[in-house]
């Protein structure tokens, strides 16, 4: 069972999804990745006592737009609803980008999160430690989201007015990026992985230029609290998040469980998540 609502903070609207069947104290927060939105999760019947809730991010789906916002201005809104719902304690899910987003909020949040999971993760964009690692293209987008960015919105913007407009065609394109078993369960699902993909591309793609910029800015160093444990899942078939990214990450929070799974590649969180769930709560 899926709700959706919006709550305003600071004049600005915050959509959010919670899945499972009632709010709870204690909830898995979702962090999508780039180009994602609330709606891309797994809805599953076996989870349904759960309370798992994702976020749009600022300028994605029902979310206003808001310009240049750093990820602590997401997080600002992000706590201005769990209070609202009486949330105390977190476990974390981070897919993609929204890996870097999670491991940034587990920083500045300790007290409220319980655990970690980095699926498929990001590392941080632009930090001095990571400069080695982060491959020459990543690189680029960082230069052109900062600084150039009329040319970086304009791109953000064509790039959703053609996914938006050209969707099946893409979305064939997007099918080849992936592992065949990651293909069968997106076809399978195919009208959950539109609605979040074109939620994604709202506002004329500018929201996804937002999150760009957010991802982007410098940071000296991301830590976690040594009492959160740290769990990492990566796919031996993703060249968007290679497993190079998931050593570093499990070195840099000394992991308390990993799992490198053959065959599978940058969307393993479709085929996994009752897996995921069930781990980072320790159930």
């Amino acid at each position: 069972m899926t709700a959706t609502e919006k709550f305003e903070v600071n004049n600005n609207a915050i959509s959010y999804a919670r899945y499972g069947n009632e709010w709870k104290e204690t909830a898995v927060l979702f962090f999508h990745g780039f180009t994602g939105s609330k709606k891309y999760i797994p809805d599953l019947k076996e989870l349904e006592d759960i309370c798992i809730i994702s976020f749009d991010r600022p300028g994605i789906g029902e979310s206003d737009v808001q310009d240049y916002y750093t990820m602590e201005d997401f997080f600002a809104c992000v706590n201005a609803v769990l209070d609202h719902h009486g949330i105390k304690k977190l476990h974390l899910i981070g897919h993609s980008a929204g890996g870097y987003y999670a491991q940034v909020y587990a920083q500045n949040n300790p007290n409220r999160v319980e655990t970690l999971s980095l699926v498929s993760s990001m590392i941080p964009y632009n930090c001095p430690e990571t400069k080695s690692i982060i491959n020459s293209q990543i690189k680029l987008n960082n230069f052109l989201t900062l600084h150039m960015k009329a040319i970086s919105k304009y791109f953000f913007k064509q790039a959703a007015k053609g996914l938006s407009a050209n969707f099946d065609s893409q979305f064939e394109g997007m099918l080849k990026t992936v592992s065949k078993e990651e293909q069968k369960y997106i076809k399978e699902n195919y009208d959950m992985v539109k609605s979040a993909i074109i939620n994604a591309v709202k506002n004329n793609g500018i929201g996804i230029y937002y999150d760009a910029y957010a991802l982007c800015q410098k940071r000296d160093e991301v830590c976690i609290s040594s009492s959160i444990p740290v769990f990492i899942w990566n796919g031996t078939e993703d060249y968007t998040t290679p497993v190079s990214y998931a050593e570093y990450l499990v070195k840099k929070y000394s992991a308390k469980q990993t799992h490198i799974i053959d065959d599978v590649g940058h969307m393993m969180y479709l085929l996994y998540w009752k897996d995921i769930v069930i781990e980072t709560l320790h159930i």
